[in-house]
């Protein structure tokens, strides 16, 4: 009994002693602390209801443009500008609204770009330096740094005091902070922290490694909430020695040069300054918000200001004589140059066009590859506002060299509300559609050289439709679509659907559909142009019904059908990403199996593992082969969590991608469809594997197993290597 009395009493004495030399905190370590417990009582954003301010930014690039370099982007349109002019300029005026009930809003009330004609509007986007201090993290032309003061700074910096200063005749102390280890998410730096409020009074970040980088903000403080308010902020770039590639509106430029050599050679050094001063601070006062949803607007007064509008903002540190003179020289070069077509083509073709006059050819048509048409050589595309503000004409022809057929579509359009983005369209089409394929109308453009899975689809039907939409944008985070269709539908195999004993190889669909995508944790810019999703939050939620409708038009068949999908990606400072995805489908009624569900298969029905070798979809199941499995009600679940990349050299990034995707099913009447043979997917079917992405010019390489309900007796029947192919437009 003694000896258990010594152990017990060791180790409380043990515990103890453990639990002391975790209380005991240096001195700067303590400071931090507070700060970090009183950041709701001096965040402006929290601590008030209401605040709006006055804000003026100018922003300028200069210096040796042949450090502006880049793949594929080595004739930007800055280099061009910058070897004209050796400055790029930008500035504007904002308000700047926060109202704790309603969200944060940039009004911006001016908006100058000399040598454009209109200003390019997503460099307004670009966060290029945090305005609140109080974040966890703290931003940097878009990069994402650990704030210090944050309790990931606890864990990620060493702090100390340097001594105690006077700003604003209060006492405040003085700390820097260095990493504990060296990353490219962390600061080095001094904060000036408010002895009696805990509040930061200034602050000095600093960069090095791939950006030098000097960031300041200088406060001023409020005696009447005992707050402090950000007056003045400053963001300076540099080159270093390494490489930092930088994307502004369209082109890239990189900060830094390849070798010391380079960088011995170079006399003058690109940079970037930043410099945002802030005023009339007004506190706890009924303020108009405007539209909810917006988090930057651009009215078109903004863009139209007289030049000595800007007289009252400039001073002498914001541009020299020499940079004010060249705004004159800017508008003869942007003009001389072509710039602003060329950051049109840019612009564009990112989302898969190229302009040429009043016509954009939609890329997407130029060539595919699938079994039923083997190549698929195409052209399409839709009217741009030079044609018409208010009318649109789209459409595509496409030829199959295998099947020798030509396909077309086209669309008439009217725009109602321009604000809205609304628009009504009439259209007719003559095409190829993948059997069981399922899709959402809302579903955003995706552009890609090429569609993964097409090459792999075995089995088609042929639909000839016309049809009549309306597009709107309900709210900033909500699109919506309402489509009424008529489509013949004709079979590429022996397909035959019986319903009650009536037996359809052809037949008729008259369908309603409605259809609505909903962000409501996006944000969004609201431009002369319309809106613009500034930042895409999660989770996204789309959701469709479809009618079809016996009886009207000449359709067979009465059905109803629901859809919905669910994504949420989770960002990660360290780079890392992870991405769920929840999709659903259910039909009643009769529905042919041509448009019921599957679960997006895309294993070639192929006996050896080489022979399926081919190109791994973006969200499909690798490991199931087509037409195994159909369903009339079905659920899948995916999970994708991507490492952070792997920097072995500037051209070579492969990133490292762990996937798992599940699916349930069933079918009420496979009686019902002839000359099909399909399984049920009551039991779930179940795979994992990884991908090396981005190994060479956008190729990696893929392996998936499958396990579970549906495991094959042959390991080899099981396993799906691909190729994958990730290339950023």
């Amino acid at each position: 009994m003694s000896q258990l009395r010594f152990y017990i009493s060791f180790i409380f004495l043990l515990a103890c002693i453990i639990a002391s030399g975790q209380n005991d905190l240096t001195p700067a370590l303590e400071i931090i602390k507070k700060a970090i417990d009183k950041k709701p009582d001096n965040n402006p954003l929290k601590a008030l209801n209401t605040l709006k301010y006055d804000s003026y930014e100018n922003l300028k690039i200069a210096g040796n443009p042949e450090a502006i370099t880049g793949s594929g982007y080595k004739k930007t349109e800055l280099r061009r500008t910058l070897l004209k002019t050796e400055v790029f300029l930008s500035e504007k005026t904002s308000q700047i609204i926060n109202d704790n009930a309603v969200g944060h809003k940039e009004l911006i009330t001016a908006a100058f770009m000399p040598g454009f004609e209109k200003p390019v509007y997503p460099i307004y986007n670009i966060e290029f330096q945090s305005r609140n201090l109080y974040q966890d993290t703290y931003v940097i032309f878009d990069q994402h740094y650990i704030n210090p003061i944050s309790n990931s700074g606890l864990n990620s910096y060493n702090y100390e005091t340097v001594g105690d200063s006077i700003i604003e005749n209060r006492s405040v102390y003085k700390l820097r902070f260095e990493p504990l280890e060296s990353s490219s998410t962390t600061l080095n730096g001094f904060v000036y922290i408010d002895k009696e409020t805990n509040a930061i009074a200034q602050a000095k970040y600093n960069v090095k490694g791939n950006l030098n980088v000097q960031t300041k903000h200088f406060y001023t403080y409020d005696k009447l909430h005992h707050l402090w308010y950000c007056t003045y902020s400053d963001l300076f770039i540099k080159k270093s020695n390494s490489i930092k590639e930088i994307e502004l509106f369209g082109g890239r430029f990189e900060v830094g040069t390849r070798n010391q050599e380079e960088i011995d050679e170079a006399t003058d050094e690109l940079y970037l300054i930043l410099k945002r001063y802030q005023k009339n601070f007004k506190t706890n006062r009924k303020i108009n918000y405007g539209q909810k949803g917006v988090t930057i607007e651009i009215p078109e007064s903004a863009i139209n200001k007289p030049l000595n509008y800007w007289d009252d903002y400039r001073n002498k540190e914001a541009y020299t004589s020499q940079e004010l003179a060249n705004f004159m020289d800017l508008d003869s070069i942007v003009t001389a140059e072509n710039v602003t077509r060329k950051l049109e083509v840019i612009e564009k073709f990112k989302v898969g066009y190229y302009p040429v006059g009043f016509f954009d050819i939609d890329l997407k048509y130029l060539i595919k590859f699938n079994e039923y048409e083997a190549f698929r050589v195409g052209l399409g595309g839709t009217t741009n506002d030079k044609f018409s503000k208010n009318w649109r004409i789209s459409g595509y022809g496409a030829y199959g060299t295998k099947d020798k057929v030509f396909k077309y579509n086209a669309t008439l359009g009217y725009l109602l509300n321009s604000e809205n983005n609304t628009w009504i369209s009439a259209y007719k089409t003559n095409d190829i559609y993948e059997f069981a394929g399922s899709r959402f109308l809302t579903d955003a453009r995706v552009y890609s050289l090429f569609e993964p899975r097409l090459i792999n689809i075995p089995t088609f039907y042929l639909y000839k439709e016309y049809g009549l939409s309306l597009q709107q944008r309900l709210s900033p985070s909500v699109i919506s679509e309402v489509s009424l269709s008529r489509k013949r539908i004709s079979q590429t195999t022996n397909y035959i659907f019986s319903p009650d004993g009536i037996d359809y190889v052809n037949y008729v669909l008259t369908e309603a559909t409605i259809a609505a995508r909903w962000s409501p944790r996006s944000d969004f810019m609201k431009t002369p142009k319309g809106y613009q999703e500034t930042n895409k939050g999660y989770p996204i939620l789309s959701g469709q019904i479809t009618k079809g409708i016996n009886g009207i038009l000449d359709s067979d068949f009465n059905y109803l059908k629901f859809s919905g999908k669910a994504t949420y990606t989770i960002d990660r400072i360290s780079g890392s990403q992870t991405e769920l995805s929840l999709e659903g489908h259910y039909a009643r009624g009769d529905v042919p199996l041509s448009h019921l569900f599957h679960a997006y298969p895309n294993s070639p029905t192929k006996d050896e593992v080489l022979q399926r070798f081919s190109v791994a979809g973006r969200n499909s199941f690798e490991t199931m082969y087509f037409n195994e499995f159909f369903s009339d009600r079905i659920a899948t679940f995916q999970m994708r969590h991507s490492f952070t990349p792997f920097h072995i050299a500037s051209w070579l990034n492969p990133e490292l991608v762990i996937t798992s995707r599940y699916a349930i099913g069933d079918f009420n009447d496979t009686g019902d469809h002839l000359n099909i043979n399909f399984n049920r997917l009551n039991k779930g079917y179940t795979e994992s594997g990884f991908e090396l992405n981005k190994l060479i010019y956008g190729f990696g390489i893929s392996a998936t197993y499958r396990y579970g309900a549906y495991h094959l007796p042959d390991f080899s029947d099981n396993l799906a290597l691909k190729f994958t192919f990730y290339l950023e437009i």
